[in-house]
């Protein structure tokens, strides 16, 4: 599934590792909503509360991993243990990083945030930083793009809403249709296949920070420095699944992981809290392979309550096992019974 870009390929390194339960505790409810959840709400505040994002969002801090060395401006630094979180949020731009740099001026490593957002087809990519906003117009206009208004803002197309052209300039670098529509300013860069898509998130009106729910569960992730929000696609039990990546102070630190639900009905929480220590495996090994300690919380934040499980990985570890159990259809399994087999569309049988 294109629209996951970075974040499902570099998961995968490390899928075939997984397993594990440890320690399990309960602590008392936690009352929050006081921007706890850092980089996230503010971007969460920049994309409209209708528009793909309430769907689906992956978000990404590469200012934080650029501040540790994990990566420089130029690319990956020499500590390989992070790198399957960098790339998030950046979806495709980060899986071509290497190749978008010098034709268009996107380079992510100079980021300092990303969030991909939506299923096809409703997708756009959003990456906020210094932009040399000329720059990339230049360049962009020099592979065939044309002015365009986007959302009430000048913009940039390189061809018809969800176009492809097999051979055309995004091919070449590694995309299908991404940079069919784009806006950029000196401080962000939003870019996908169709205008309606960018023009939600652009900002303005009413935005996903708005939301209840999404601000219930952006609230229980905490300071991250990778995370989804996603909708299930079918209604049911969970209202919304978040998983994300605390945000590490250096290097050795031991990785965090975050698991919430917000349910629709009390039992879900329920379940949640039984199974998911006990029941909870990573490519069929017991989570106690993996991790040193799982610890089981509820979080109100603005009249929701949600579900948490904080997971301590084990220093071999993956950094990304929340994700994982996300992207497995693992997560929603134990926590929502009713749910579909394969939300995203990415599990595949094994041979």
């Amino acid at each position: 599934m294109r629209a996951l870009g970075w974040a499902v390929v570099m998961a995968g390194l490390v899928l075939a590792g997984c397993g594990g339960s440890g320690d399990a505790g309960r602590a008392d409810a936690v009352e929050t909503g006081d921007g706890s959840a850092g980089g996230l709400r503010q971007v969460m505040a920049r994309l409209g509360a209708g528009g793909p994002a309430a769907d689906y969002l992956d978000y990404g801090d590469m200012a934080h991993w650029r501040s540790l060395g994990v990566v420089t401006e130029d690319g990956p630094g020499q500590d390989r243990r992070w790198l399957s979180a960098v790339g998030s949020g950046f979806g495709d731009f980060g899986l071509n990083a290497s190749r978008l740099a010098e034709p268009t001026g996107i380079n992510v490593f100079t980021a300092d945030r990303g969030v991909s957002v939506g299923t096809p087809p409703r997708t756009a990519i959003r990456i906020e930083g210094r932009l040399d906003s000329a720059g990339i117009r230049a360049k962009l206009t020099a592979l065939g793009a044309r002015p365009r208004t986007i959302g009430g803002q000048e913009g940039l197309s390189m061809a018809d809403d969800n176009a492809i052209d097999m051979k055309g300039p995004q091919t070449r670098l590694g995309l299908l249709n991404q940079l069919n529509q784009v806006v950029v300013t000196d401080s962000a860069l939003v870019s996908g296949a169709a205008a309606a898509p960018v023009a939600a998130t652009l900002g303005g009106g009413p935005s996903l920070a708005d939301s209840p729910d999404h601000a219930a569960v952006a609230d229980c992730l905490g300071d991250v420095v990778a995370a989804i929000i996603m909708a299930p696609p079918q209604p049911g039990g969970v209202a919304l699944y978040g998983v994300g990546l605390r945000r590490p102070a250096g290097t050795t630190d031991r990785a965090v992981d975050v698991v919430c639900v917000l349910p629709r009905v009390a039992e879900v929480g329920r379940t949640f809290a039984e199974r998911f220590t006990v029941a909870a495996k990573a490519g069929g090994r017991p989570l106690s392979d993996l991790v040193e300690t799982v610890t089981h919380d509820e979080v109100r934040s603005g009249g929701r309550t949600a579900h948490r499980a904080t997971l301590t990985i084990k220093p071999d570890g993956p950094i990304m096992l929340s994700h994982q159990l996300l992207f497995r259809n693992e997560l929603a399994a134990l926590a929502d019974p009713s749910a579909p087999a394969d939300p995203l569309g990415i599990v595949r049988p094994t041979p």
